[in-house]
């Protein structure tokens, strides 16, 4: 009898404790900026499907603070199950060895590591740290690939040309050491690259992210470079910003100069259904929500190390910007059933697939059913 009675208590604990939420702390540096509001957004929506506890703490771009919030978090009495965390200015390593000293699992997405020294140092997920549990980094390199290679093809066809017989290129960075910025910079150069005897990329300018920023720096390009035809800007901001630029000394956007941004800024969405604005590389927001999932799948047992995951950007240009706008425009995430992407909801899933189409496709079933 006493048997049967211990074995009840375990019963009865065990479903107390895995009734209990998940609790996921983010460390967001970025404020109420549009871009991690979004990201919070579709996060907490991933929470609620999934039962999970989300706490946002936030730094307003202070590096150092983002820091010293993640050493009070893992010194808490009762710290949380995990602690979500991007790269900003090479702040992720110091932050991972705080959880991983700790005992707290951490998971690193939307900025990875830049640097070859911070690589070497940090390692992968789970070598050198076993606390750092795995990271979600967007594919940047592509969407700097992709941003470019659409103003490239429109301003050829605009017959945008200087008279060196090129389409004359600036580019408007983001914040210095960031992965995202220095990425997509690098995915710019690689399709020049292939565009070498038809364009010119004159030169990189940092742009913080920020709109102010970015038309000053497009004022400078115009000032020194006169024929130039297409501003490349890391985020939509920016973008915006040297569009502003543009229109103050007389130029037309769309016409006498191409923009192209990334991020899908509400704003720059318009922009392109105006015609003013060329391109805008995003989506990479979702993976908010994708790594909830994520981190819940595992807390009940299902691992994602093995499993290769990789999301993509996409871009949103006159060909299917009126799609875009139809399916996401009111950032609706609480639509999307985040259970259906959880391999602990659907056993017979066998690979995470958290491409844009699957989304999309859900989310029509819903329009259709209303």
């Amino acid at each position: 009898m006493k048997k049967l009675l211990t074995a009840l208590v375990f019963i009865i604990t065990s479903m107390f404790a895995s009734a209990e939420p998940i609790r996921v702390v983010l460390l967001n540096p970025g404020g109420s900026h549009w871009f991690w509001k979004m990201m919070i957004n579709h996060m907490q929506a991933a929470a609620e499907d999934l039962d999970m506890q989300l706490e946002v703490i936030t730094s307003n771009w202070e590096h150092y603070l983002t820091v010293r919030q993640a050493k009070e978090v893992v010194n808490r009495k009762n710290p949380p199950d995990y602690i979500i965390t991007g790269n900003e200015k090479s702040n992720a390593g110091n932050i991972i060895k705080l959880a991983d000293g700790a005992g707290v699992k951490v998971f690193l997405f939307s900025n990875g590591f830049v640097y070859a020294k911070d690589v070497e140092a940090y390692g992968r997920p789970r070598g050198k740290y076993k606390y750092w549990i795995g990271e979600m980094i967007p594919n940047n390199f592509s969407a700097g690939y992709q941003m470019g290679k659409v103003l490239i093809d429109q301003a050829l066809s605009a017959n945008l040309i200087a008279q060196d017989g090129k389409v004359h290129i600036g580019a408007i960075a983001g914040t210095y050491a960031t992965h995202a910025s220095v990425e997509r910079i690098r995915g710019l150069k690689a399709v020049v690259e292939e565009y070498a005897d038809k364009v010119e990329l004159l030169q990189v300018i940092p742009g913080d992210w920020t709109a102010q920023r970015g038309e000053k720096a497009a004022m400078g390009l115009f000032r020194r470079y006169p024929e130039i035809g297409v501003i490349w800007g890391a985020n939509d901001t920016t973008a915006l910003g040297a569009m502003r630029a543009a229109v103050s000394i007389g130029k037309t956007p769309g016409k006498d100069v191409l923009f192209g941004g990334c991020c899908w800024y509400a704003p720059a969405i318009q922009k392109i259904l105006s015609g003013e604005l060329s391109t805008s590389a995003g989506g990479h927001f979702m993976e908010a929500g994708w790594t909830m999932v994520l981190l819940y799948d595992y807390h009940h047992g299902i691992d994602f190390i093995a499993e290769s995951i990789e999301t993509f950007m996409y871009s949103i240009d006159s060909s299917n910007v009126e799609e875009y706008s139809k399916a996401f425009a009111k950032h609706e995430w609480n639509k999307i059933d985040f259970r259906k992407f959880s391999k602990v909801h659907n056993p017979s899933l066998r690979k995470y697939d958290f491409s844009l189409n699957v989304v999309l496709q859900q989310l029509e079933e819903i329009t259709g059913e209303q």
